[in-house]
């Protein structure tokens, strides 16, 4: 639907609800409104105390409200939008680094919210959750009809509280509770850190916070001192964050005073210009940056102040292309994010993709095309594509998984065989299984027994799966990683899973060209 065929319902709809408020003072402070005004606010209360009164089922106001104000955004841009007051309290704490838990990484597994793992040094791994255990209720109340957001808001609580976990158990006949206290979980953003080689290092961005740019700064010098020599940096599904920590951590890798990104709004004070700052803790050598199609905003002003500056080689596919900025205005304790500007890279492309057409937009159906893109050029003088993303210097796609892989993963095979495996053996014998722990033909065999169980896959289906060498090592692959993720952790878990997938393989096989982007680099910018 276009926005021209929206604008009318939602005007007259909904969009009422913000002009409510602004007239009571409560979402713009004492902002007046104009005489002129007057006549449309009141018109607007009118309505919405004639859906509250003459809807056929009973709403509760705020749902009317919030749902009214998101409805009216959509005539704007598709990324201006009203934060409710969970949501508002979400952003926050993702954005601060930290929030007040227990401890557990959850999601849903075969329909029930399951503990995918314990973090470690918090009250859940002291109090000895493990992976594969089902929170059958919080506080006293079951978990089967609430969604994960809600069974969050139930975990979380203030600092030194206690909360009651059910917990239903594999291999325990009863569900048994567990008090937790709760304590401050630091929410990473650098979700994994390591060193792939001796020499090449992995730092793994999840999304960009208030405490991002101190994370990678921290991640890149621990590898630094086990020897990291080159390193491939991965933004990927980085959906973005505060302008602040994107500049911050572009600045980990440029030098003082280069041009990171710019922005330009319809009024001055929204036209910026941001430079590196010069932070010594930085990296300094072959750089890869890895990003796809659900890298967005930040991540796209680092890919893109890398690749302009020729400091490094950028390596996937087509970026989102979400270049509007985002100022969040404090609404009591709500927010409205409103788009007041849009990013550029320092080579004057505009981030920002059209979405002129709401379904191609979210659909990715526009994306930059080679052939009509706008060209810019680097500070070497490579060619690169404006139009909206980062198109990266090597585009390089994942391989698709087959149907049988996708429903494997759908019903979450590998990470409930994994339980199985584990449902006798000791926690305090978890470190000496993995070091041993190898998929082997028995575990196999009892893998497809258990497929057939279960009523995944057809017997017909897995004798094909069988004859596959790629597919046999997907299976495997996917066995080990749960396996890891129980018992050594999610990070060695997560370094196992990058043994097969095709972007990072390229990334390491092009450092050597990173290499050279590096030298001539250093060259443009030695004193």
């Amino acid at each position: 639907m276009s926005q021209k065929t929206r604008r009318p319902l939602a005007l007259i709809f909904i969009a009422s609800t913000l002009i409510v408020g602004a007239a009571t003072g409560a979402i713009f402070g004492e902002r007046s409104i104009p005489d002129g005004e007057q006549e449309l606010v009141l018109r607007a209360s009118e309505i919405v105390t004639t859906l509250l009164e003459w809807l056929p089922e009973e709403h509760e106001p705020e749902d009317i409200v919030y749902d009214g104000i998101g409805g009216m955004l959509q005539v704007l841009d598709p990324h201006s939008s009203y934060l409710d007051p969970r949501s508002f309290r979400h952003m926050r704490a993702r954005q601060e680094g930290s929030f007040f838990g227990v401890g557990i990484i959850i999601s849903r597994r075969n329909g029930k919210v399951t503990v995918i793992s314990p973090i470690a040094g918090t009250p859940a791994a002291s109090r000895g959750l493990r992976a594969g255990d089902v929170i059958a209720g919080v506080a006293g109340e079951p978990t089967e009809d609430l969604n994960l957001d809600e069974v969050v808001d139930l975990v979380r609580g203030p600092e030194g509280s206690t909360v009651v976990l059910s917990i239903a158990r594999p291999g325990f006949k009863d569900p048994f509770d567990v008090e937790i206290e709760r304590t401050r979980i630091p929410q990473t953003s650098v979700r994994y850190s390591f060193l792939i080689e001796p020499d090449i290092g992995y730092i793994r961005l999840s999304e960009f916070s208030n405490t991002s740019t101190r994370e990678v700064e921290e991640a890149i010098a621990a590898l630094t001192r086990q020897g990291m020599k080159r390193l491939i940096f991965d933004v990927r599904n980085n959906p973005g964050g505060p302008l602040d920590a994107a500049v911050g951590v572009s600045d980990l890798f440029l030098v003082k005073d280069q041009f990171i990104t710019s922005t330009r709004g319809r009024t001055p004070e929204n036209n910026t210009t941001f430079r590196a700052p010069g932070n010594p803790g930085g990296f300094e050598g072959p750089l890869v940056v890895l990003v796809n199609q659900g890298s967005a905003s930040a991540s796209e002003i680092v890919a893109g102040a890398v690749q302009d500056h020729d400091r490094g080689l950028v390596l996937g596919e087509v970026t989102w292309g979400k270049g509007l900025v985002q100022t969040v205005f404090t609404v009591r304790d709500t927010g409205l994010a409103l788009t007041t500007a849009r990013y550029y890279t320092p080579s004057g492309r505009c981030i920002q993709r059209d979405y002129e057409s709401f379904i191609d937009y979210v659909t990715h159906r526009n994306g930059n095309d080679s052939s009509t893109a706008a060209i810019y050029e680097t500070d070497a003088g490579r060619t690169v594509l404006g139009g909206g993303g980062i198109t990266p210097d090597i585009n390089v796609e994942n391989r698709t998984l087959s149907e049988s892989m996708v429903r494997l993963y759908s019903v979450s095979a590998f990470f409930r065989f994994a339980v199985e495996i584990l449902a006798d053996v000791p926690e305090e014998e978890y470190l000496e299984f993995a070091e041993d722990f190898k998929i082997d033909e028995e575990y196999l065999d009892s893998f497809w027994t258990w497929v057939v169980e279960e009523e995944i896959l057809e017997p017909g289906i897995i004798e094909s799966l069988q004859e596959d060498e790629v597919e046999l090592a997907d299976i495997t692959r996917g066995l080990t990683v749960e396996v890891y993720n129980a018992t050594l952790g999610l990070n060695e878990g997560y370094q196992k899973a990058l043994e097969g997938d095709d972007q990072m393989k390229e990334a390491i096989d092009n450092l050597d060209l990173a290499a050279d982007f590096w030298d001539a680099f250093v060259e443009e910018h030695k004193e």
